[in-house]
């Protein structure tokens, strides 16, 4: 059984073991976006508001964190050396119970292993070392175009992501098709070979936005092109005071990348 586990409610213990992962006492809002969907201007629109620290890109990494997470839970050896199941398959098989333990046994040492633990450690690491907050932030975050390279993982991740980060919450951003494919590097792709990546994010996130409404909020690049009032929404989503006319401002921004 895991020892993170009853610890769950006690907010002052969870603070003090993983202090970067739990700093953010309003949590975290991860852009999930299509590449070309105006994601940077979302970054800089969470940015201007006060308390959030929202990160660019960082080329996925957080997947590869959460692989290792899966790979282990999944595991059926691992699982056989875990309580309940070590007593059982002991009770039936003494040989098993003795080698669990030693130096004989092809997996030794997993029995010591606690998966939330080792999550909760890396996930603590990522945010002080990638994220590497600053300041007085309240809420943290990053932007990503690649949630959606692995269509069979995006579930999982994001599961592992609401489990483990305090309060998170994702934004959901695409844009019309016809504007993607005449974007920057989408432009010199075959047009099918988008058509099929942009319609796998489009059915991925609006799955689980559908499963998850509380946490999901699906924001559209063009949004964005019809005004400061079309993104009310948005703000109450994130339950942040919404100023028509700042943020009218800051849709005159002209990015260049």
């Amino acid at each position: 059984m895991s020892n993170v586990v009853p610890l769950r409610e006690d907010s002052f213990q969870l603070h003090r073991q993983y202090p970067s992962l739990y700093f953010p006492k309003d949590g975290y809002v991860f852009v999930v976006a299509f590449g070309r969907s105006g994601s940077t201007l979302t970054q800089h629109l969470l940015n201007s508001l006060p308390g959030y620290f929202v990160r660019g890109e960082n080329c996925n990494a957080l997947v590869h964190l959460s692989r290792s997470i899966t790979a282990i839970r999944g595991e059926g050896n691992f699982q056989q050396r875990q309580e309940p199941q070590r007593s059982i398959i002991s009770s039936e098989r003494p040989y098993f119970g003795k080698m669990v333990g030693t130096s004989l046994d092809p997996w030794y040492g997993m029995e010591d292993v606690d998966v939330d633990e080792y999550a909760l450690s890396l996930f603590d690491t990522f945010v002080s070392k990638v994220l590497c907050p600053k300041g007085d932030a309240r809420v943290l975050g990053f932007k990503e175009i690649r949630y959606h390279n692995d269509p069979r993982y995006f579930s999982k991740f994001l599961d592992t992501i609401l489990t483990y980060f305090p309060k998170s919450r994702f934004i959901f951003q695409n844009r019309t098709f016809e504007n993607v494919v005449k974007s920057s590097f989408w432009k010199k792709q075959d047009q099918s070979d988008v058509r099929r990546k942009w319609e796998n994010f489009e059915d991925l996130t609006k799955s689980y936005a559908a499963n998850n409404k509380d946490v999901c909020y699906q924001l559209r690049y063009e949004d964005y092109l019809e005004g400061a009032e079309k993104l009310e929404p948005l703000f109450k989503f994130l339950k942040e005071p919404f100023e028509a006319a700042e943020v009218a401002k800051l849709l005159e921004t002209k990015l260049k990348h």
